[in-house]
């Protein structure tokens, strides 16, 4: 079993689309059986995907409500991190009708992004502090797309029960086998024996050990030992918020693990540290098109949270070693100079407008993270491809312009857009 980046790099803004036509029923029902109110019947997978109604404007008012509250724990007063909230019927309730699809939407993209693939017809994966395993079920859809016949193995670790239970009613709708381990404290109780080909951190790292100051050691040491667990070709997938403090956080421990001799798959192209650390107030995040699914949408509307786009900062890593040296990371690293022929970026920002009326981007790649800009109207040949840019996505730069503030827009200059993922 092998978990390799392709020869051709995939594209990133490739929607998960099967969230919206496969689980949308199943996690309706399952929200409605936490609180009492389906017919009790046992979920089943065989027509999950068929056409639903969404709730009644009363039933969606109340999610809306207890949606707000969750929000507010988690990612707004952040009081309920390192809580039991998922032991709440009413949170968990809400989690799945909103939250659910959105990190499974989060982990398709990333495994994308990486490339990820399998050589054998076995796939052994670990969720640490899964929840109702929203992470895990989509890596077991993504493989499943790419490879019909291969077995997946789901681990769900976590302290809830009451979302264990969750987990394990719509892994089996959905045709997987799942053991889980319930009452697992990511600070106390040791990560499960064996060995795994994917190991899974959905919005757990940032929980762990939040308030102490030497919460980074403690994180990094964590994942050291899940790492341990690893087949020696698997990955590590860490997913964590969009947010400043959570995202900062995860770069130094990106860079520690980089450091240590872990390859990064995604979303870097560099295995130096990573230039958003080096000035305050700066961080660094993937966002993802997709089509949200309905129940998101009218839940969104609703409550006024936007997930037009997805969002997270996160990482997919294996064991080998990196194969970027550590050099600069601000403006033009002279020790892994832009090559002038043909070089790969990642884009890191959304389009800036500036004073002297040029559109430009940051995009990120072993030179470390620079500026691509131009005008519009120079008729110049990528010129068209250059206004069509997204964040995140992977491009091949050739006969870009050196200027002083970065690169630019040339009559010579080519972007290529990486190839899309058609598993």
């Amino acid at each position: 079993m092998s978990a390799t980046r392709q020869n051709s790099p995939s594209t990133d803004s490739r929607p998960a689309k099967r969230v919206a036509h496969s689980y949308g029923k199943l996690l309706l029902e399952e929200s409605r059986r936490l609180l009492g109110t389906s017919d009790g019947k046992a979920l089943k997978g065989g027509n999950a995907g068929a056409s639903f109604s969404l709730p009644c404007a009363k039933e969606l008012d109340v999610a809306a409500k207890d949606l707000l509250g969750l929000q507010r724990g988690l990612t707004g007063e952040r009081a309920l991190i390192g809580s039991s909230y998922m032991e709440g019927k009413r949170w968990l309730s809400s989690y799945l009708l909103f939250y659910w699809p959105v990190s499974y939407a989060q982990t398709q993209a990333m495994l994308a992004m990486a490339g990820f693939t399998l050589r054998a017809q076995k796939m052994r994966i670990l969720d640490l502090g899964s929840g109702p395993a929203p992470c895990s079920l989509a890596a077991a859809d993504f493989l499943r797309a790419a490879y019909p016949r291969v077995q997946v193995d789901i681990t769900a670790c976590d302290r809830s029960e009451l979302a264990l239970g969750s987990a394990k009613q719509l892994a089996e709708a959905s045709g997987y086998t799942m053991k889980t381990i319930p009452n697992w404290d990511a600070g106390t109780t040791n990560i499960p024996d064996g060995t795994f080909e994917l190991i899974i951190m959905g919005h757990l790292i940032n929980e762990l050990w939040q308030d102490r100051q030497d919460r980074l050691d403690r994180r990094f040491a964590f994942m050291e030992k899940a790492f341990s667990r690893l087949v020696p070709t698997g990955a590590l997938l860490v997913l964590e918020p969009a947010l400043m403090g959570t995202g900062r956080d995860l770069l130094e421990l990106r860079d520690r693990l980089a450091a240590s001799g872990k390859r990064i798959l995604a979303p870097c192209v560099r295995s130096g540290p990573c230039p958003a650390l080096q000035a305050p107030g700066q961080t660094c995040h993937s966002d993802f098109a997709w089509t949200p699914p309905a129940m998101v949408r009218e839940l969104g509307l609703r409550t006024g949270l936007d997930k037009e786009l997805v969002k997270t900062t996160a990482f997919v890593m294996e064991n080998r070693n990196g194969q970027t040296g550590m050099g600069q990371v601000t403006g033009l690293d002279s020790q892994n100079p832009i090559d002038k022929e043909k070089s790969t970026w990642r884009v890191v920002s959304d389009p800036m407008l500036n004073k002297a009326g040029r559109v430009r981007y940051l995009i990120c790649g072993g030179p470390g993270r620079v500026p691509f800009s131009a005008k519009r109207g120079t008729g110049f040949p990528a010129e068209r491809t250059f206004f069509s840019l997204r964040r995140s996505e992977l491009i091949i730069l050739e006969g870009a312009e050196e200027r002083e503030s970065g690169l630019g827009l040339s009559a010579s200059t080519r972007i290529e857009k990486a190839r899309p993922d058609t598993r």
